[in-house]
């Protein structure tokens, strides 16, 4: 009796596994979605496992549990799955974000309910441009139609932290966030370089090695924050991939520490006051610089764990040295200890979330930024005050320097200005890319639809109709084959340039894809207007054009129109009844204009 209750409780709990493995994410129309709770996983030793393979062996995955997504230092390949559905009565554009940037290479395959199946690759093994979004994170753009659901295979290999917390964002949302990020993270890697080329100036007008010291370690630390958050690949050695590109961050943080225990030597004094300190330190120097060499030629796996337990160590030594300094009475010991305290707290933080003991978050994620800027504030203080008296007996001398570093300090604000004016192009320009085609610079799908959803709300708010022109290219092919992609290109190029002059300033030309053009034209007149409007861009389009090669080609367009008033019109059902009606020409004549009652 026993046993049969024990095989009734292990079925069950089969049946609530498996319900549970199968439960969609089920996407929220206005709000971001972690993927916790809804992620299954499968481990991949060898790596060996392809897409197909996977896909036949869905059995294979079990759903994540609280943890399962932080797996720690591991030469694992993960395959991730989640299965995604949408119920709401319009399309849904999100973005699918990894929180952790640091992730050699993601590759997504959608499986749609058709069957097909759609590939998308990031991570940082690839160059920005080869990307499917050139963002810092892994980042993929998914768009889901009403009522669809679809199921998410993502492959995950990574050298470092196998970090695999995700989330679901609307597309507006994701590009707030981010922005949001990037003006933190400028502040951040603002105040790193302002203080460390505020103390380089230091040490050039006093000459006094610790300000060396200090800015160096600034130095090291901020370029490997850089690469750790992803800031660095994407704009500072966006070409750099593969292994150098990843010893970038273990080499650069093992430095850093390097750099800090000849920082404390100098700014504690210990070869004056603690002698045994002194020669701990001095040991601890010469170890040190051997471990980052050692970081240039073990496996970059090996590199990054050399790094972790440094940090910690480095860290737990420092503050070692400054209880020592505060019980010999050394000035600026007490500030020195406190700035070393609260870079154990951000680095243990971020060292035990990489091996996996505790979530993702926005604590644990930018942990050690957040007590290094402490830190380094905190150790600038000090040095201020630890040379306080050295100032006094150099008055005169401090007075010029103030002078100096005046003028240096407005460069400073002035560069740092500049660098901000620099950020927000680079976010307006990442914005354009967005709903920019970059062929033709007109509309693309995504901006054409945007446009339209907006234009079908005016045109129910002021009772105007609205029209719709899709434009079809006839002849387009036979070009591309006897003159090359090249001059197809140009012809292209040609033709949204003249669809832009015969357009109004307030109508929305677009290229759809292809050799297709559409355009969305507001308040018309009439219908007899409005194929006007057709008949002068299908004329517009059959003039010739000049190829680079000094020959002249001449195309058609086979042009369908609809009209809308809004209401319970949507964008997608004018682009359809444009599009039948263009096929009525295509199957007539071609080279005509046809209106869709």
């Amino acid at each position: 009796m026993g046993v049969q209750c024990l095989a009734v409780v292990w079925l069950v709990l089969l049946a609530m596994s498996a319900w549970s493995e199968e439960r969609p994410l089920v996407l929220d129309e206005g709000l971001a979605q972690s993927l916790d709770g809804y992620v299954a996983l499968l481990r991949d030793p060898g790596g060996e496992l392809s897409f197909d393979q996977v896909r036949a062996g869905t059995g294979l995955f079990r759903l994540a549990a609280a943890g399962d997504l932080h797996q720690g230092y591991t030469p694992d390949v993960y395959w991730m799955r989640v299965d995604v559905e949408s119920r709401s009565s319009q399309r849904l554009d999100r973005m699918l974000e990894f929180t952790y940037a640091y992730l050699d290479d993601i590759r997504l395959y959608r499986v749609n309910t058709d069957g097909t199946v759609e590939q998308m690759r990031s991570g940082r093994t690839l160059t920005p441009a080869d990307r499917v979004v050139a963002h810092r994170k892994p980042v993929f753009p998914l768009s889901f139609d009403a009522g669809e659901r679809a199921t998410l295979y993502l492959r995950v290999t990574t050298h470092a932290s196998m970090t695999l917390n995700a989330r679901l964002a609307p597309t507006i949302e994701f590009y707030e966030d981010s922005d949001q990020a990037y003006v933190w993270l400028a502040l951040y890697f603002g105040m790193l370089v302002a203080l460390g080329t505020y103390n380089f100036l230091l040490f050039l007008g006093t000459r006094h090695r610790t300000f060396l010291l200090y800015s160096l370690f600034v130095f090291s630390f901020g370029i490997a924050a850089s690469s750790m958050n992803g800031l660095g690949p994407l704009l500072l050695w966006p070409g750099l991939v593969g292994e150098w590109g990843n010893r970038i961050l273990p080499t650069g943080y093992t430095l850093a520490a390097t750099l800090a225990v000849m920082f404390a030597r100098s700014f504690l004094d210990m070869r004056r006051i603690a002698p045994r300190w002194d020669r701990v330190l001095s040991v601890m120097v010469i170890c040190w610089w051997g471990a980052a060499l050692i970081t240039l030629v073990v496996p970059v796996q090996g590199a990054l764990k050399i790094m972790s337990a440094m940090g910690v160590l480095t860290t737990v030594f420092l503050i070692a040295s400054g209880v020592a300094g505060v019980r010999h009475r050394i000035p600026a010991a007490r500030i020195y200890l406190l700035a070393w305290l609260l870079l154990l707290v951000g680095t243990a933080l971020l060292s035990v979330r990489n091996l996996g003991w505790i979530p993702s978050n926005f604590l644990t994620v930018y942990s050690l930024q957040i007590g290094s800027a402490i830190e380094m504030l905190l150790l600038s203080f000090g040095l201020a005050a630890r040379f306080n008296e050295f100032k006094r007996q150099k008055e005169l001398a401090q007075r010029q320097l103030v002078m100096a570093l005046q003028r240096q300090e407005r460069e400073l604000e002035h560069r740092v200005a500049l660098r901000t004016s620099e950020l927000e192009a680079a976010k307006a320009q990442l914005e354009r890319r967005v709903v920019e085609d970059p062929l033709t610079g007109l509309y693309n799908r995504y901006g054409l639809m945007t446009h339209l959803e907006k234009a079908l709300q005016r045109a129910q708010r002021r009772h105007e109709p609205l029209a719709v022109i899709l434009i079809d290219l006839d002849g387009f092919k036979p070009v591309n084959d006897q003159y090359g992609h090249e001059a197809g290109d140009i012809l292209l190029q040609e033709i949204a340039r003249r669809l832009q002059q015969e357009a109004r300033d307030s109508d929305c030309v677009a290229r759809l894809g292809g050799d297709e053009f559409v355009v969305v034209t507001e308040n018309i007149a009439s219908e007899a207007s409005v194929l006007e409007i057709g008949q002068r861009f299908r004329e517009a389009i059959t003039r010739p054009v000049a190829l680079a090669s000094g020959d002249a080609v001449r195309v058609g367009a086979s042009v369908g129109i609809c009209t809308g008033r809004g209401g319970d019109q949507q964008g997608q059902d004018l682009i359809r009844r444009a599009d039948e009606a263009m096929y009525r020409v295509k199957k007539a004549n071609k080279n005509d204009v046809c209106l869709m009652p």
